[in-house]
């Protein structure tokens, strides 16, 4: 039983790592992305992160990220569309996470205005 609890344990710390080496990734691709297709995908996050706020007048900063993040990622063709010729590299950068960092943007602006 101790081996399959250090296996547990080891798996979870395994995913934990992966989940901060991509999340540093992806905020790298975020900044590095070109003005257009970043303003697109910080602007769909903030429209997602508005509605979050009218549906919780107590906004959750972690809950708040997970479903903007996730509203992010569903907008994907239509933030493609809007960003032009920036379309294409914005689509590789939804692929590689970079919704996160503008959900975490959004959401801390909501929670912000609470506090």
């Amino acid at each position: 039983m101790s081996s399959e609890m250090g296996e547990i344990h080891r798996t979870g710390r395994d995913i934990n790592d992966e989940i901060v080496h991509f999340g540093g990734q992806a905020e790298s691709i975020f900044s590095s992305l070109a003005e257009p297709g970043r303003l697109s995908i910080q602007k769909k996050a903030d429209e997602l992160a508005a509605q979050y706020l009218e549906s919780n007048p107590n906004p959750d900063y972690y809950d708040c990220v997970s479903i903007v993040a996730e509203g992010v990622l569903t907008a994907g063709k239509e933030i493609k569309t809007s960003s032009g010729s920036w379309g294409e590299s914005v689509d590789a950068a939804l692929g590689a996470g970079v919704e996160m960092p503008a959900a975490k943007i959004a959401c801390k602006r909501i929670t912000m205005l609470e506090h």
